[in-house]
């Protein structure tokens, strides 16, 4: 599927600029609302394209943050309006699977809107977070401010990386693979000592 997507973009890019915006705009509310389209990928080819299409830059960071900003809310607000029918939903078992939500609002409780910001450089959770932050109604306006600083700041890092590197883009995909795999690893080791320490907790006070 990637390689079709991103032949898609290159064709569409040489051909049309408007149908480029508007393609990008998509891919980045997929990326949000469908986790698994390959979102990142994209802006990394967005920043390359710029530069061999001489396309604005700005315009191009200011489209995916303002897509992935409005997506984000959008998720937020569903999450806010359902509430419980959200935790027992097929498409989020199906996605991400319920404990995972419920497990988030401690976190919540302990860090506010601040865990959106986290969750972005966590692999394949920022949209759970974001959902999750509207079931338990996270502050509206923390969880918008930190939903566009985050959005911003993660599109103009990927998108300036992809013009930088030019026709090595694909190299930066390969790093994050890498910083991926072991971002998942040292969470799951986490996750593993702090149930430790709970259950050490629960026997010296016992």
């Amino acid at each position: 599927m990637e390689g079709f997507i991103i032949d898609f973009a290159e064709n569409i890019v040489m051909e049309n600029v408007f149908l480029s915006f508007l393609f990008f705009f998509v891919s980045q509310s997929l990326q949000v609302l469908f986790p698994p389209y390959p979102g990142d990928m994209i802006l990394i080819l967005e920043g390359y394209l710029s530069e061999i299409a001489q396309l604005n830059i700005y315009l191009i960071i200011i489209n995916a943050a303002a897509s992935t900003s409005l997506s984000s809310i959008l998720l937020y607000n569903i999450g806010r309006k359902k509430q419980e029918r959200i935790l027992h939903s097929k498409i989020v078992t199906f996605l991400f699977g319920t404990s995972k939500i419920t497990k988030l609002n401690n976190l919540f409780k302990k860090l506010g809107a601040f865990v959106i910001i986290l969750s972005k450089f966590i692999p394949g959770i920022f949209s759970l977070t974001v959902l999750s932050a509207g079931v338990f109604r996270v502050k509206k306006k923390s969880a918008y401010m930190s939903i566009i600083l985050i959005s911003f700041f993660h599109n103009l890092v990927l998108i300036s990386l992809g013009k930088l590197v030019g026709e090595n883009w694909t190299i930066i995909l390969k790093k994050m693979d890498v910083y991926n795999r072991y971002i998942i690893i040292i969470a799951v080791i986490a996750l593993v000592i702090y149930f430790i320490m709970l259950q050490l907790k629960k026997r010296l006070l016992d």
